[in-house]
């Protein structure tokens, strides 16, 4: 009807001649923008296991850098041990034949004393040897040695001496005491402190018939004595005329090769009596009856008593030296092994914390505790198994847990003795 004239507008598209865009419609099928958690957590362990890796791999490069550089410096230690204790026992001197003299004034002398020469011995102590040897001196050496002896005998006679006048003075005294390039050597370990597991070599250097102050107007000749550490030379008046010559070490000891002697053996010097086949851990060239007892130094197997001391033509030297030096490694790493629990003077296994990290070998070996030896039979764990205790001259004693393990590296050197002498008529 009414309606017919009018007309519907026109679609857009028709009048434009676009075609229409279909109403946008959501495709629940389509993947998102972001990774889903599993895929999060995979890639989380995958790196986590990667970083783990790599921490491992750095740190077991730094371990065996650290070892490295532990074992290079553990081996020069050793090597200057060597190379110093070398340079010494080849200064030794002495007569092939003893008939060229008319004073034993070459005397060798190994005893056998309680370390740090105590007036009054612990009962059964820990023991060291205390080497005392006519030796070679080189001439920088004597020269400082005569000096500071002519020094002392002119301000012993005339204190007022001024600096100026004490020079003109000692000129005029060298003019009348030539270098003769012969001496006297002492030599001995000494606790260190620190640690009572460590050690130093300490030694003077004595011109021959040299005497030194034990007080007013009283001194002595400490190669006139019979045993170092008595009333006649005090332990302390040693350590005052010694230096340290070596430092941080575990064992030091000597065995001398005697006209008996077949083989070195295994066997510490301690734990060698003198005579047989072995080695000898003590020696006086003199046979002058310093070596008649055990508190002298040793009973040794060819001592012939004080009638011999004053006779060169009986007198007998090595063959040669054979010296074992054990170094501790440096205090400032960390230590070889620590005690888990306490150990005491009967026990026959030792505990550690990690033995898995513990140098020592797993078939046995040595190991030091305070100022004990200790030789084991195995490693099973965490255990060192069938402890032989107090050895190398050391005394089994109770550790406390905690304290440190010590291992450390050892070296063996023969010294030849030039001079060598025997006496086959006893």
């Amino acid at each position: 009807g009414g309606g017919a004239g009018l007309r519907r507008p026109a679609p857009h598209h028709r009048r434009t001649g676009a075609r229409p865009v279909p109403p946008r419609r959501h495709d629940h099928r389509a993947a998102p923008a972001g990774f889903t958690l599993i895929e999060l957590i995979v890639v989380m362990g995958i790196l986590s296991g990667f970083l783990v890796l790599l921490v491992q791999l750095v740190d077991t490069g730094l371990r065996l850098f650290q070892e490295g550089e532990l074992g290079q410096a553990l081996a020069d230690r050793s090597s200057r041990a060597q190379h110093v204790l070398t340079a010494e026992l080849s200064a030794l001197r002495g007569s092939v034949s003893g008939r060229d003299r008319t004073e034993p004034d070459d005397r060798l002398v190994v005893q056998r004393l309680p370390i740090g020469l105590p007036p009054v011995p612990e009962r059964d102590p820990t023991t060291v040897q205390v080497l005392r040897a006519a030796v070679h001196l080189p001439a920088d050496r004597e020269v400082v040695l005569r000096d500071a002896v002519l020094t002392m005998q002119a301000l012993a006679e005339r204190p007022d001496l001024s600096p100026a006048d004490l020079d003109q003075e000692l000129e005029r005294r060298r003019r009348l005491e030539p270098l003769r390039g012969i001496g006297n050597l002492l030599l001995l370990p000494w606790r260190q402190e620190r640690d009572d597991a460590l050690l130093e070599l300490r030694a003077a250097w004595f011109l021959p018939g040299q005497r030194i102050p034990l007080g007013p107007e009283r001194a002595v000749d400490p190669f006139a004595v019979p045993v170092p550490g008595s009333a006649d030379l005090p332990g302390l008046v040693v350590l005052q005329n010694t230096v340290p010559l070596l430092q941080d070490l575990l064992h030091v000891e000597f065995l001398l090769w005697s006209q008996t002697t077949t083989t070195w053996g295994t066997a510490p010097a301690a734990d060698v009596a003198s005579g047989g086949t072995s080695p000898e851990p003590i020696w006086d060239s003199a046979r002058g009856g310093w070596l008649i007892a055990p508190d002298a130094g040793g009973e040794w197997q060819f001592d012939r008593g004080p009638a011999s001391e004053r006779d060169p033509t009986d007198d007998i030297q090595p063959h040669a030296i054979l010296v074992r030096v054990v170094v501790a490694q440096p205090a400032n790493v960390a230590p070889e092994g620590l005690l888990a629990r306490d150990c005491d003077p009967g026990d026959t296994t030792l505990w550690l914390l990690d033995g898995d990290r513990f140098p020592g070998a797993g078939d046995g070996g040595w190991i030091k505790v305070g100022d004990e030896w200790m030789r084991y039979g195995s490693r099973d764990g965490d255990g060192l198994r069938s402890l032989q205790r107090g050895q190398r001259g050391t005394k089994a004693r109770a550790h406390a847990a905690g304290v440190r393990v010590h291992v450390g590296r050892g070296v063996e050197f023969v010294v030849p003795v030039p001079h060598a002498r025997d006496d086959w008529n006893g």
